[in-house]
């Protein structure tokens, strides 16, 4: 868990500023790139309620896997909070979390390691 947040807080910031700079686009172009990307992840976000996470918890809490509908609101959000972290590669998967082929793809494999982690292993 401590390797996740020193990658996360560590290494994805100066991978973000990285490309940034290997972009070479102006600063205009840039400020207005992640404030387009926040302002719609803010959109995607305020769609969803944040009790799903409450939601989903007790669901698995009580040995039951969420719905595929619950997952894929998950994945909104997920996507929509990408958006708002400023920086190409969160902007990247964000994009790709709102979109809904990639999502209904993801939901299968989320929800059977679900199931195989947290509901068959207990």
């Amino acid at each position: 868990m401590v390797w996740v947040l020193v990658i996360a807080l560590l290494v994805v910031p100066w991978l973000e500023f990285w490309l940034v700079m290997r972009l070479h686009w102006p600063l205009w172009f840039t400020l207005l790139w992640f404030c387009g990307a926040a302002a719609v992840g803010w959109w995607f976000a305020r769609g969803e309620d944040l009790t799903l996470w409450t939601e989903l918890e007790a669901e698995v809490q009580n040995r039951r896997v969420p719905t595929p509908e619950g997952i894929d609101a998950m994945l909104v959000l997920i996507g929509a909070w990408a958006l708002i972290v400023p920086g190409l590669l969160s902007d990247a998967v964000g994009i790709l979390l709102l979109v809904p082929p990639v999502r209904a793809a993801l939901v299968g494999p989320i929800r059977a390691a679900i199931r195989r982690h947290w509901i068959d292993a207990a």
